[in-house]
């Protein structure tokens, strides 16, 4: 039997004793975390979206690459508008 699923048994044992209503507080407590780690993960991610096309100009990445590449031997930065 894998650990995980002897862990699992371990759990399972210790919890058989408990009123039902204290084991389905349980459950949604379980369900709840793992939601929470779901909707923690699609923030994370939606933080990367804001930073997509954050600029307000319309450079290709590649032209922004092009541009940062050719900064660094030429010893010019290109200019940003202020906010």
């Amino acid at each position: 039997m894998h650990l995980t699923n002897q862990i699992a048994d371990l759990y399972a044992q210790m919890l058989m004793p408990l009123e039902n209503n204290i084991k389905i507080s349980i459950i949604n407590k379980l369900s709840a975390s793992i939601l929470e780690k779901e909707n923690s993960a699609k923030t994370n991610m939606s933080f990367f979206d804001e930073l997509n096309n954050s600029w307000c100009d319309n450079v290709s990445p590649e032209e922004e690459c092009d541009s940062i590449r050719n900064s660094r031997v030429s010893d010019k930065t290109r200019i940003l508008e202020e906010f």
